[in-house]
């Protein structure tokens, strides 16, 4: 395992420009120790990036976070009749392309998400009409930093919430290996179930935003977040290099390779005048760091 520096910006798909310090490639178990190790003695926070849907680097630089990127034996899923196995490093696109072929009914929403399946997890990431990943992981397998050894965590033990679980919930602790998925509504129709997933695929196309953007920005509440966020546009800073989406007003876009800082003055002064109109918390769904 090597430390190095690392541009950051084509690990988050709104691609503000950022740039760390210290950055690995976890390939192995070993790789991991030893980077824990290093972080300790460096003093330094981590964090582990995945496909970049969801994060944002609110910073030009990095020097006290270590980076993390798995892959190698991180990277793999194995279909078996009790359980599907697929490691943290592996896109969620991917796997839902690879069950729908083998006729998993559970899996559509897995090819709607641009994520991992480490992320996915910590996420609980999942769609309105397709369910989410506390609705098929059985299991997850993950590595304590704290104590420096992995663990597995049923079901029950990864508190899913709305997108939220135990590795959100204990940040800077968990990070996760592999996770086990059910094998139940299975069909023998695949053919049927291939058009009902590109149909869905197309359907979400043709609803987002083009452009450089991390997705939904914020979380649900009593109302959906877009119609908080419409509710105030006109009130907004006009900012030729970032604004929210006319299509989905809870998607920002990157319009002219802006700052992560600017990002995080829209997202606040947004907060700022939706709690002052509507009297409504909006509780991020992106990632800042």
């Amino acid at each position: 395992m090597k430390i190095i520096e690392q541009n950051l910006t084509k690990f988050s798909t709104i691609r503000t420009n950022s740039h760390a310090k210290y950055f690995c490639i976890i390939e192995s178990i070993e790789d991991l120790i030893e980077a824990t190790e290093f972080k300790l003695s460096h003093k330094l926070e981590y964090v582990v990036l995945g496909n970049g849907s969801n994060i944002l680097f609110s910073r030009q630089e990095y020097d006290d976070i270590l980076f993390i990127k798995l892959g190698g034996e991180f990277n793999f899923l194995k279909i078996s009749e009790d359980f599907i196995n697929i490691g943290a490093a592996y896109s969620l696109k991917l796997a839902g392309k690879e069950l729908i072929k083998n006729g998993y009914s559970d899996y559509i929403f897995f090819n709607l998400i641009p994520a991992c399946i480490g992320g996915a997890i910590a996420q609980n990431a999942g769609t309105t009409n397709d369910g989410e990943v506390k609705d098929v992981c059985l299991s997850i397998r993950i590595f304590d930093t704290f104590k420096n050894k992995i663990i597995e965590f049923e079901n029950k033990d990864c508190l899913f919430e709305y997108r939220n679980s135990i590795i959100k919930k204990i940040p800077n602790r968990y990070i996760v290996l592999s996770a086990k998925f059910n094998t139940i509504n299975k069909t023998n129709d695949i053919e049927s179930l291939i058009i009902k997933t590109k149909t869905r695929i197309q359907e979400k196309v043709n609803r987002e935003p083009f452009g450089y953007s991390f997705g939904s920005t914020f979380m649900n509440s009593s109302l959906p977040a877009w119609e908080c966020v419409k509710s105030i546009s006109d009130q907004l800073t006009t900012n030729k290099f970032i604004s929210y989406s006319d299509k989905h007003y809870n998607w920002i876009i990157n319009n002219n390779n802006s700052s992560g800082e600017d990002v995080v003055d829209l997202i606040k002064e947004t907060q700022k005048l939706v709690k002052e109109k509507l009297d409504i918390k909006l509780i991020n769904e992106v990632r800042i760091i």
